[in-house]
């Protein structure tokens, strides 16, 4: 062997190289076969194959192995069990493989493998039982196991994710380890604490004291939401990402006389909520004045979509945000699985008026928006013009594409060459509206300055005339578009005028722009004049030809 590839060093990058392409199953066998060929090769290999464990059975096997032939059994229940406890000299040659544990998931169906024995020999370890121990991830709600997890709780852990969501019953003993996290684990910076909206005093008083003491935490997800606990977040120096999974019991909590204001640094804030009702009414008196990313998930279930919910929702939400939001993404998941589908998507109703969206107006360093879930067919080119004025630093935006909406949009190409026009930075585009030919010597087509940044354009469902006129329009536009993106329908759908075609018409746009982009290539290999091919081919003198 090379002297090179003696040192420690090399050798555990190697075995993490070998370990990322392999993935940590098919490399364990591997790995300890590394560790068993010589004493170079051997902490090495088992420091990279104990430091990431899933699940106890690595943990519980070393312990078995340890142990004398006859100590460990199966029980009646067919778990295993000790039949005394471990000496310290057992204990030794265990600590030699804990100690490189620096990752730990627990489920709850791996604890159903070993008996109250184990749990209690694992509790008494006379030393931590993983002193290097800095992710930790439990899936279990039961009391029982609770001292374990304790145990397993240490002043290195810097990532804690919690979940008995599968649970909705409060426990004291959750709640007295919950308020002990601050002084057990105060170097904490990413926590994940999911209880399934249990709505107790016990568990909402331990997240507010375990707060307290984690003055280095970056991220927080959970789903105990509280109006107490607002103030002790917003005191949270360190505080970068938040994320609140709200219930419907929520909208019910008493709100705040005071005002709660986050004057922290977000980088994103994130909200998941049964309905828009839901957190209309929980932003109430919070205010966030330097967030930089928003994104509001609403997963209405069976719940029935209510346009004026949309509304609200973005009145409210545009009240506790401060105009240096950059990102805002409103994420609907809607119950559109039945034949009642098609009466909804073709009601005009759920047309959301430029009103309705007027006040993300002053969000004016806005670069990426995200309204792709809203019929946006009652929004006009001038409605259009406004917010893209409005927003002129927007590289992505996504508006109203995402459902099959078979309202006729009011937006034509004009309102689209708007877009162009006034949002330079744009490199993503979801949008539909009325694509026909416009008069290219006219504004604001004459004056807009091709986009050289965007390769794809989707238009959900957009109906369409003269395709090959508007594919050179696209072309003109965006010299560097190579496809357009489209919905389609399924045989059984019926699809209204003026949309009944338009797969067909996208399609031949599609072939279109292939060829265009290709002659401009060849144009430009030869040192011809830029869109010259668009000129000939929009020349009414050489269409009669």
């Amino acid at each position: 062997m090379h002297i090179c590839l003696l040192p420690p060093e090399i050798l555990l990058h190697i075995f993490a190289i070998y370990q990322e392409d392999y993935g940590p199953l098919s490399s364990r066998a591997t790995l300890a076969s590394l560790a068993r060929t010589c004493k170079i090769f051997k902490e090495p290999a088992l420091d990279i194959l104990w430091k990431d464990i899933d699940g106890l059975e690595p943990l519980i096997s070393c312990l078995v192995a340890c142990l004398p032939k006859g100590i460990s059994d199966k029980n009646t229940r067919g778990t295993l069990t000790i039949k005394r406890p471990l000496l310290n000299r057992e204990w030794s040659l265990i600590n030699r493989y804990t100690q490189r544990i620096h990752s730990l998931r627990v489920f709850a169906t791996q604890l159903d493998t070993i008996d109250n024995r184990v749990v209690q020999a694992l509790i008494s370890a006379p030393s931590p039982l993983l002193p290097n121990l800095h992710d930790l991830s439990w899936r279990d709600d039961r009391e029982c196991f609770i001292p374990l997890l304790r145990t397993l709780l240490s002043p290195t852990i810097t990532l804690l994710k919690l979940d008995s969501s599968f649970s909705s019953l409060p426990s004291f003993a959750k709640a007295a380890l919950l308020a002990s996290l601050g002084a057990r684990c105060p170097c904490i910076r990413e926590l994940e604490c999911f209880y399934d909206g249990v709505d107790s005093e016990e568990i909402t008083d331990a997240i507010c004291e375990a707060l307290c003491g984690l003055k280095e935490l970056l991220r927080l997800e959970t789903d105990v939401f509280n109006t107490r606990i607002l103030p002790h977040l917003a005191f949270l120096p360190s505080l970068e990402y938040l994320h609140f999974v709200l219930s419907v019991y929520d909208a019910d909590e008493p709100q705040p006389n005071c005002v709660s204001t986050f004057s922290s640094h977000f980088d994103q804030v994130r909200f998941t909520i049964p309905t828009p009702f839901v957190l209309s009414q929980c932003l109430n008196n919070v205010h966030f004045l330097s967030c930089r990313s928003v994104t509001v998930g609403v997963d209405y279930d069976d719940t029935p979509y209510n346009p004026l919910d949309a509304t609200d929702l973005i009145s409210s939400f545009s009240k506790c945000f401060s105009p240096a939001l950059e990102k805002i993404h409103f994420e609907f998941e809607f119950p559109f699985s039945s034949i009642v589908e098609e009466d909804i998507l073709a009601d005009p109703i759920f047309a959301l008026h430029f009103d309705a969206i007027a006040p993300l107006l002053s969000f004016s360093h806005l670069t990426d928006l995200d309204l792709d879930w809203i019929c946006a067919s009652a929004v006009d080119d001038a409605s259009l013009k406004t917010m893209a004025q409005s927003w002129p630093h927007l590289e992505n935006f996504s508006f109203g594409s995402s459902a099959r909406w078979l309202v006729p949009p009011s937006l034509t190409f004009v309102g689209f060459v708007h877009l162009i026009h006034h949002c330079r930075h744009l490199h993503s585009i979801a949008l539909p509206f009325c694509a026909c030919p416009v008069d290219a010597n006219s504004e604001p087509f004459s004056e807009t300055i091709p986009n050289e940044k965007i390769t794809t354009l989707f238009v959900g469902v957009s109906p369409i005339v003269d395709p090959i006129s508007v594919a050179c329009q696209l072309h003109t536009l965006l010299p560097k578009l190579t496809s357009v993106e489209f919905l389609d329908f399924d045989a059984e759908f019926f699809v209204p005028p003026p949309f009944e075609h338009f797969e067909g018409e996208w399609r031949r746009v599609n072939d279109f722009l292939k060829v265009l982009f290709t002659v401009a290539k060849m144009k430009r290999n030869t040192g011809q004049a830029p869109l010259a091919h668009v000129a000939d081919l929009t020349d009414p003198g050489h269409n009669a030809h």
